[in-house]
């Protein structure tokens, strides 16, 4: 994924990686899991076995889950943000995750862009503009944790900066998720309105979804249009 012009997130040297997920393991770190289906819960990184699994307890708001799958897995370490993609894997009173994969850490421009291929179904649905309504899709140039810039034919709403915007944001085959954002940038050339956005009331559990997103959408844009950059 560190292979893409906008490299969000490096990639961990394996002994560095035994040695995180050793310490998360001994502090009882607690984890958050991004499930397949777009749920989110927790989980207490309790040991390892061999360096190819962590083995985790259960939390809370993670009882109800028992479906074995493929996941997302964030988690702190000393200020620092680390993902990665993995097999959850359930049995009686654990929940295993593999760890024999690659583990990435978020750069700490955690914000940076990721640059959307041209071919690539990202639009966002403009549905209020200041006090106004509107249905209006947009397309999507680049996005990141914190925001979106977005490209429209149309002249009518004028963007311009401090304007408040509601909207939903779909990339590729993703069920759209709704914002509330602010205009920061905004320019109209040749008849295209070209606007910058940033999301607004962004809670700790959206923040989490978002930055596991952008793992995803790196991760997909990699494999899909290997010479993008």
């Amino acid at each position: 994924m560190n292979q893409l012009g906008q490299n969000i997130f490096k990639k961990v040297p394996v002994s560095e990686k035994k040695f995180l997920f050793r310490e998360l393991a001994h502090d009882k770190v607690q984890i958050s899991v991004k499930g397949d289906d777009d749920s989110f819960f927790n989980l207490i990184a309790m040991q390892t076995e061999r360096d190819e699994d962590l083995l985790c307890h259960h939390t809370s708001n993670s009882k109800m889950f028992d479906k074995n799958q493929s996941v997302v897995v964030n988690f702190m370490f000393k200020n620092e943000r680390y993902f990665f993609r993995t097999d959850l894997v359930f049995s009686t009173g654990w929940a295993h995750l593999r760890i024999d994969g690659d583990l990435f850490q978020l750069q700490r421009r955690a914000n940076a862009r990721i640059d959307l291929p041209q071919k690539y179904d990202a639009v966002f649905n403009l549905m209020q503009h200041n006090s106004h309504k509107f249905f209006i899709d947009c397309k999507i140039l680049d996005v990141s944790a914190g925001g979106l810039r977005i490209a429209m034919a149309n002249d009518i709403p004028a963007f311009k900066e401090g304007d408040t915007v509601r909207g939903t944001m779909r990339l590729g085959i993703r069920r759209p998720i709704e914002f509330d954002l602010e205009v920061r940038f905004a320019q109209n050339k040749d008849g295209i309105q070209i606007a910058g956005m940033q999301f607004k009331n962004i809670d700790t559990r959206m923040e989490s979804r978002l930055l596991s997103l952008m793992v995803d959408l790196q991760r997909e844009i990699f494999i899909k249009y290997p010479s993008h950059k």
